[in-house]
C-alpha cells in the first residue's frame, strides 16, 4: 500500500481490489494516496474492462459490502494521463476516457454543512436584497418627481439644507408610488421564482441544498443567489437538472413580465400616470432585450427619440433577464457555469471560465454591470463543483444543446447593442461622435 493512505489497512486495501476489481470490471494498475485539500482517501487508477456505469455500480456495491454502509464513499473521475502513460488501447478503449476512483470517508466526501453562522448571513443578505430591490423599485420612477426636486436633489450643497425640497409641498406622490408598487412586488416574485426552480428540481433529484445567500445590486435589486449543496450528487445529470431549473423558472417569470409590460406600454392602454418616462438609450445596453422591444414598441423608441413612456413591468422583466444572463455565464460555481460542467466537463468549464472572465474585464458582458459582477464571481463563485459521485458520464445530445443555447442567449442579452446597429434598426438617439 502507498505511504500515506490512512484510511484503508494493506488487508482491507487487499481484500477491496479483489472483490471489487479485476480483469473482468477494472484492471488496477495503481493505487495512491488521495491528493486533495478536502478530503484523504485512496485513489485507485487502472483501466475499464466493462461499461462505465456497470462498473461503478459493482464498485459502489462491493464497498458498502465489505465496509458496511455509509462508511466509505466511492467517486468516479476521468483520469488524466501522467508524464510518459499512453492512451488506452484494445478492449480497454473501448469504454471512452480513463476513469479513476476515489475511495473516501463518507464524512469527508459531503459539501460543507449549514451551521448558525451561514444562516445569519443568509438572512442578513435577504434582508438587504429586499432593500436594494426597494431601492431600485423608488428611484427607476424618479422622474415622475417634481423638476425642482431633482433639481435640488442634483446640488451636492442641498444635503445640508434642513428645509423641505423645493417642489414638494403640493406634490401628490400617488403616481410615484403606484408605479413603484409593481416593480418592487415583480422583482421579488422573480427571484423567488428562481429559487423555487431549483429547490423544486432538488427535491426530486433527492439533493440537499442549504440556505440561499442573496446578493443584492442596485441596478438591478440583485446579482441572483448562491445556493451552495449539503449532499453529495448522484452524477452531473443531477447536477445539470438543479442548476438549469433556477435561471428557467426566473426567464419565464421574467419573461412573463416584460411582455405584459410591453403591451401595457403601447399608446392609450394605461394612462400616463401608470407609466414611466425612460431615456430610449437604456434599450441599447442589450443586443437582444433591445431588439425584442424595438419589435414591440416600434416607433416610440425610434432612432432621435429621447424618453418613452413605459410601463413599470418592462423595468421589472428587464431587470430580471439580465440577473438570469449573469447567472448563465459559463463560470466557475454560477448556474451557467454548473450546466457547462455538467453538459461537456470540467475542461470546458475551465476553457469558458476564462473567455468569461476576459468579456467580463474588458466590459463587453453586461456593460457597467461587469467590474462589480466580476468581482463578486471571483470571490465567492470562481470553482467548480467537486461533490458528485460520479463526476464521468456525459449528458445526452439535448441537455448539451440546450446548455449552449443558454449560454448563448446569456450573451445575447448582455452584450450592448453598437451604435452602428442601434442606428440601423432605429433604437434609441445615437452619439454622432461613434
Amino acid at each position: 500500500m502507498s505511504k500515506g493512505n490512512d484510511i484503508l489497512d494493506k488487508d482491507d486495501l487487499k481484500r477491496l481490489r479483489e472483490a471489487a476489481f479485476g480483469p473482468q470490471t477494472f484492471w488496477v494498475t495503481e493505487t495512491l494516496p488521495l491528493q486533495d485539500l478536502d478530503k484523504s482517501g485512496i485513489l485507485i487508477r487502472g483501466n475499464l474492462r466493462d461499461s462505465r456505469e456497470k462498473v461503478f455500480a459493482h464498485v459502489c456495491a462491493k464497498v458498502s459490502e465489505l465496509f458496511g454502509e455509509g462508511k466509505y464513499e466511492v467517486i468516479m473521475v476521468e483520469d488524466e494521463l501522467l508524464p510518459g502513460e499512453a492512451e488506452p488501447i484494445g478492449k480497454a478503449a473501448a469504454f471512452g476516457p480513463r476513469v479513476a476512483f476515489q475511495i473516501v470517508p463518507a464524512a469527508q466526501a459531503q459539501p460543507p454543512q449549514t451551521n448558525a453562522w451561514r444562516q445569519g448571513a443568509a438572512v442578513v443578505l435577504f434582508m438587504l436584497f429586499v432593500a436594494s430591490c426597494l431601492q431600485l423599485s423608488l428611484v427607476a420612477n424618479i422622474t415622475k418627481l417634481p423638476r425642482e426636486t431633482l433639481e435640488f436633489f442634483a446640488n451636492a450643497d442641498s444635503f445640508n439644507s434642513d428645509a423641505l425640497p423645493p417642489g414638494l409641498e403640493d406634490w401628490d406622490p400617488t403616481s410615484y408610488f403606484i408605479t413603484a408598487v409593481p416593480i418592487f412586488v415583480s422583482l421579488l416574485g422573480i427571484n423567488f421564482s428562481h429559487e423555487i426552480g431549483h429547490r423544486i428540481a432538488a427535491a426530486v433529484r433527492n439533493v440537499k441544498l442549504g440556505p440561499s445567500y442573496f446578493v443584492p445590486n442596485l441596478q438591478l435589486g440583485s446579482f441572483g443567489t448562491i445556493t451552495p449543496f449539503t449532499s453529495l450528487l448522484k452524477d452531473r445529470t443531477a447536477l445539470w437538472d438543479v442548476a438549469t431549473a433556477g435561471p428557467l423558472a426566473s426567464a419565464l417569470a421574467s419573461m412573463a413580465v416584460m411582455v405584459l409590460g410591453l403591451l401595457q406600454s403601447s399608446p392609450g392602454l394605461l394612462p400616463k400616470e401608470l407609466l414611466i418616462p425612460v431615456p430610449t438609450a437604456l434599450f441599447q445596453s442589450s443586443l437582444l432585450l433591445g431588439t425584442v422591444v424595438k419589435a414591440v414598441l416600434g416607433d416610440q423608441i425610434t432612432a432621435g427619440t429621447e424618453e418613452v413612456l413605459i410601463s413599470p413591468l418592462v423595468i421589472a422583466g428587464w431587470c430580471g433577464l439580465v440577473t438570469t444572463a449573469l447567472n448563465l455565464l459559463p463560470v466557475g460555481s454560477l448556474d451557467g457555469g454548473r450546466m457547462v460542467q455538467a453538459a461537456y466537463g470540467r475542461q470546458a468549464l475551465a476553457l469558458s471560465s476564462f473567455f468569461t472572465y476576459v468579456g467580463l474585464g474588458l466590459g463587453l458582458l453586461g456593460s457597467s454591470l461587469s467590474l462589480p459582477f466580476g468581482l463578486y464571481v471571483i470571490i465567492c463563485q470562481r470553482t467548480a463543483e467537486k461533490y458528485i459521485k460520479d463526476n464521468v458520464t456525459p449528458l445526452g445530445d439535448g441537455k448539451r444543446t440546450a446548455t449552449a443555447a443558454a449560454v448563448l442567449a446569456a450573451i445575447l442579452i448582455l452584450v450592448p447593442m453598437a451604435p452602428e446597429v442601434a442606428q440601423s434598426i432605429g433604437v434609441g438617439k445615437v452619439d454622432p461622435f461613434f
